[in-house]
């Protein structure tokens, strides 16, 4: 990094912490004192709900909370904190047609492609909501030693993602295998790409003064989106690493 950053961005799942753990104490404290020098966004496949219950109470009670931007499914919407309430500053919903459609064609495609037959099972495998449909491989429940070893090529996934493009073709939908064993589906252009892009267009910065951290910025990974936008990145292998990354932020700040 040769200049000055003037926003970081992190993704959520395997980076700031294990799919549907809190934060640890360490990051948590890295990120608000972090949040104390300039402003964070957190953008993951995640619902608002699972950040609510996971991320924002394991932060320490002066954060600056003013300087954190939440970007849940996929940035599908964004949350920002405003005299105390978590508001919403956008948000791209589904159409009716469009929903039903990606729901029915997911649970045909389970059912043809056979991704799941025999597999284990720890909770939903579909999640619908407004602004983003999820298929779970294994089940949102799932543990994370089992998600890291079921689908690591993600051809299971591939075979998945074609009948849904097929189907859905006339859609103006996006499909994108995502995270270990996840399939996200949102409105067409919806991504981490249009919230990076909104958060530098917010604060009035260029793109490649943001940096963005994750463990997926390879090619075909669910972090790699970001990249065209010409915004600085940083690979993790992880919830520790990231910590570490988080204080070599913060030195540069002070």
């Amino acid at each position: 990094m040769t200049k000055r950053l003037r926003a970081v961005l992190f993704d959520l799942d395997n980076t700031l912490a294990l799919s549907f753990e809190p934060l640890s104490p360490r990051t948590a404290e890295g990120l608000s004192k972090l949040l104390a020098h300039i402003p964070i966004a957190i953008m993951s496949g995640a619902s608002i709900e699972r950040m609510e219950e996971y991320v924002l109470p394991t932060l320490p009670k002066d954060t600056n909370l003013s300087n954190l931007y939440l970007f849940p499914n996929t940035g599908a919407s964004c949350y920002v904190c405003k005299e105390g309430t978590w508001q919403r500053a956008y948000n791209h919903t589904f159409t009716k047609q469009e929903f039903d459609a990606a729901v029915v064609a997911l649970k045909e495609g389970m059912e043809k492609t056979g991704i799941v037959e025999g597999e284990p099972q720890w909770g939903e495998r579909i999640h619908a909501r407004e602004n983003q449909i999820t298929f779970a491989g294994l089940g949102a429940d799932a543990p994370a030693d089992k998600k890291k070893a079921w689908d690591p090529e993600r051809v299971k996934r591939a075979k998945l993602k074609t009948y849904l493009d097929e189907k859905l073709a006339g859609l103006p939908l996006d499909i994108r295998i995502s995270s270990r064993t996840a399939i996200d589906i949102t409105k067409k252009g919806v991504d981490k790409a249009l919230g990076v892009r909104w958060l530098a267009k917010q604060l009035g910065v260029s793109t490649s003064d943001m940096l963005f951290v994750g463990d997926d910025l390879g090619v075909h990974g669910n972090d790699a989106i970001v990249v065209p936008t010409g915004i600085q990145t940083r690979a993790t292998s992880g919830p520790e690493e990231t910590a570490t990354i988080i204080e070599e932020l913060i030195a540069l700040c002070e």
